[in-house]
Parts: C-alpha cells; structure tokens; sequence
C-alpha cells in the first residue's frame, strides 16, 4: 500500500512538475493575450516562430506588413521573443521621432567589446550611443562631404574607363560593387585599392564575406539578439579571424605611417583621428576615465571605420545596380535623367562640381524611387526603453519589447504610392508634395537615422551621373524581368547579380 501511494505521489509531483515546466516555456506566448492586442500565434510550442529566419525576406517583409490589414499594429513572436509590428506611419513617426526617448535603441545585444571590431555606432545603446553619435555627426557635414567629393570623382573616372575598355554586357552588382569599394576604400583610408580593374583586392574579399548571400551569414545576423552572449564568449564573428586581422593590421598600419612621416588627408580615417587626439587630451587631462567604454581610442576608429566600410559597400552597391536596372527598363525615364545631367553641365563648364551635384533633383528623384522599391532593409528595428503607451490606446508596451517598422510594405503599399511597382520617380518631386510622411523609410527616422545617409546619396549621384553622361545602358539577352532577389540573404540583395547593357554615347 505504501509503495502504491509512494507511486501516485511520484507521478503526481511528475505531472506538476511538467505542468509547471510548460506554462513557464509556454508563458512568453501570452504576451500579446495579455496586454490586448491582436496577434500571430507561434507555429511551435515552446519553440515559438521560426518563419523569420526561413523566408526570403521579401516574401517577409510583405508577410509582416500583409497580416491584420486593418490594424496599425498586432503582434508576432521571433522564437519565444514578442515583437510588436508596425504598419501606421503616424505610429512609426511617434516611436522613431516623437517619442524617442520611449526607444532609444536598436534591437541588437551585440556588445562593443565582443571582438577587434565591435566598438561602433551600431552596437552601441542609451547615452553611450548618444554621446557617440554626437561625435561622429560633423564627420558628415556638408564641408566635410565637399572635401571628399574629389575622391568621388577620381573612383567614378576609373568606372568609366573600365567601361570604355570593356563595352557591352556587365554584371553590374559586381561592377557597382567595386565602385563603392573604391569609394569606400578612399574616403575612409586613404587607400587607392582600384578594384574595379583589381577584383581580387583583400579589402573587396572582405566587403563580400560580410554580406554574402548564404545562409550561415542569414542566421547569423538574424539570431543576434537571442545569441550575441553566446557570440562574444566563443569570439564568434562574420569575419574569419585572418579577415578581421588583415583590416585590423591595414587600419593600425595606415595610422602609423600618416603619424609618423605627418600625412594629413581629408578622408573618414583622418577625422576619426582627430575624434581620438581630443580624447587623448582630455585622458591626459584626467578629464575622462581611460577604462570608460566613452573613450574614443585606436579600436574606436578601427570598428567606426569597418562599419562604415561594410554598410558603405553593399547597400549602396545593391541600390546602384536596383536604379541601372530600372532605368534600363525604362528609356524615357533614363532619358529624363540624362538630359538633366547634359543641362547641369553645361552649365558648370561640363565639370561635375559638388555643388552641380546639389543641382541634380531629378537624379535623386531616381535614386529615391528605386530605395522605395528596393530598399536594403525589409523594415527598421527599435526596442522599448521604457514603458511606452501606443498613443490612442490602453496598450503599455513593456521596457524590453522589440519592435519592426514594416518598410517594404509600406513602400509597395498602392493607399501611399499608386501603382506601387511603377518606377515613376516624380513621386519625390518636392514641389508635388506626393509623400506622406513615415511612408517612405530606406534610411529609417529620426536621431537614429543613417548617418552617412547623405554621403550615400551623393556618392550614388555622382556614380549616375557620370556613367549616364558616357553610356546609355539597356537590357541584354541575360536581364532577367522581373528580377529575382536571393532568399539567402538577409537584406534586399539580386539573385545572380543584375545583368546589363553599357553602349558608349
């Protein structure tokens, strides 16, 4: 008899046990049940939802901004993790600009001491990142951009060159990628790489490990935020550790050499420097803690430099070969842009000033249109710094919550851009008034903003400008319409490359 209770008692602590065991694994999925708001359920118990690490992000950012039509919000799961999407634009204006202060940060767990190239904008959080950002914002000034608009001009002369020599069809998300390493290479380092005749550089290896289309980078990236402690305590990295020396090796060696012989040259590094030397006093000073994260030092510039380095290279590369590639399907828009160009030009004595650039409203108008179509990134993330009410609504977002702005949606979405997929750059004719605001999100809002968001696009319209000046370019045998993005890649990036025509002018 005794054993018998002793049984029932086992299998009944057994049963509280698991019952316990699965309300504590399954309680994270009664978030969104208990604040009241309207949501996805995961595909898996305890598991939760996996489809944002599978779907090709196209198909997962129209998912995102598709489900619940109706409402400016709802919620949805990554893994266990709650996360709150956002379809309104009003709400997105609030939480990136009005309310700022409600999320401060991007939804990234990645530490800037994890490894030699983590100490940068992106990883950092709170006042950190707001000290920070302050320091690097007059590197993008408009006297600042004016002083590497001549590097610009010498990387776009060695693509038209390229061009000249080798006429005809070209896989232009690779061409397009070595300009913006070029540029890359030379406003931030000083460095005259000439990938576009010399493809095998290091520093062109470099760019494309980071943001290869496979699936290791995929879920490498989209699983930061569950397992970046996990990252920095086994060192892991995007880059192979031979990779991340060899730009670490070339950055400390650049430094060393403008030091020691007094090289001063007007680029992204030598601003970075200067960022340091004031730091230096200030530590010599006893005015700033040398052991605070807050020091800009040696790895400051190396990681503010890579990050600038990688973003700078592929989405600019990526929407490069987007607008070539729209202009290639539409002549009389191409024809529009060109004829703008000619007219610029002429007057400012067929030289390609930084303020003939400035001039060039059409050409943005382009480059607007085609980020709105194909933005590098299906949709911007932010993560609740303190409790924050939806305005208009009981809800009371918990500190912690993530939080996606649904881009691609919203900029394929016919109530804010008729016709959606029509290249019709008129759209951001300024005085047509046509964008409402929070619709059109490539760079993101508010403090958190790209920024070299400006740099990009000037870089982008000198690259038009100057290969529409030459060349006319059309579709080939090989242009595949539409066009397919790679379901490996976690931003935007053409399956295969985009193939084209170039015909001299």
């Amino acid at each position: 008899m005794e054993s018998l209770v002793a049984y029932v008692l086992e299998i009944g602590l057994l049963a509280a046990a698991l019952v316990y065991l699965y309300t504590k694994l399954y309680s994270p999925f009664n978030f969104w049940k208990k604040l009241g708001v309207p949501f996805v359920k995961p595909s898996y118990p305890i598991i939760g939802e996996t489809s944002f690490l599978f779907k090709p992000m196209e198909d997962l950012g129209r998912s995102w901004y598709d489900t619940f039509p109706n409402e400016k919000f709802y919620g949805t799961f990554q893994l266990w993790k709650p996360v709150l999407i956002v379809r309104d634009p009003e709400l997105m204006e609030n939480i990136m600009i009005k309310d700022f202060s409600h999320a401060y940060n991007r939804n990234n767990m990645v530490e800037p001491d994890t490894n030699p190239l983590a100490k940068h904008l992106v990883n950092y959080r709170d006042e950190k990142w707001k000290h920070l950002r302050n320091k690097l914002t007059p590197t993008f000034s408009s006297g600042k951009l004016k002083g590497m608009h001549p590097q610009l001009l010498a990387c776009g002369d060695s693509f038209v060159k390229y061009l000249t020599k080798n006429p005809g069809d070209a896989q232009v998300k690779d061409l397009f990628g070595r300009f913006s390493m070029d540029v890359v290479s030379s406003v931030a380092f000083g460095l005259d790489l000439d990938v576009m005749n010399n493809p095998d550089s290091k520093f062109y290896e470099i760019g494309k490990s980071v943001f290869a289309p496979n699936f290791f980078v995929r879920f490498f990236f989209m699983l930061q935020s569950f397992l970046a402690p996990l990252y920095k305590k086994l060192g892991l990295n995007l880059l192979p550790k031979s990779m991340e020396k060899l730009f670490v090796d070339a950055v400390k060696q650049t430094l060393e050499y403008r030091e020691k012989n007094n090289v001063t040259r007007q680029d992204y590094l030598h601003i970075l420097t200067e960022l340091k030397k004031k730091d230096d006093e200030l530590v010599k000073n006893k005015e700033l803690d040398p052991n605070s994260l807050d020091v800009f030092d040696e790895q400051s510039i190396i990681s503010n430099s890579f990050v600038f380095f990688a973003a700078g290279y592929e989405t600019t590369g990526s929407t490069l070969s987007y607008l070539f590639y729209e202009l290639a399907l539409n002549q009389d828009v191409q024809e529009k842009v060109y004829q703008e160009i000619k007219t610029v030009l002429e007057k400012h004595n067929d030289e390609l000033t930084f303020e003939a650039v400035g001039e060039m409203t059409y050409v943005e108008q382009a480059i607007n249109e085609a980020l709105r179509l194909h933005p590098p990134g299906v949709a911007g993330d932010r993560v609740i710094t303190k409790d924050y009410q939806i305005p208009g609504t009981d809800v009371v977002l918990p500190k912690g919550t993530a939080v996606l702005m649904q881009v691609y949606g919203m900029h394929l979405d016919p109530k804010y851009f008729p016709e959606p997929h029509v290249f019709r750059p008129e759209r951001f004719d300024p005085e047509k008034n046509e964008i409402i605001k929070g619709t059109y999100l490539p760079f993101g809002a508010g403090p958190r903003i790209c920024i070299a968001a400006r740099f990009a696009k000037i870089e982008m319209k000198v690259c038009t400008a100057m290969l529409l000046k030459n060349f006319k370019v059309k579709r080939c045998s090989r242009t595949k319409v539409p066009h397919e993005n790679d379901p490996r890649s976690f931003l935007l990036t053409p399956k295969d490359g985009i193939w084209l025509n170039f015909e001299k002018r």
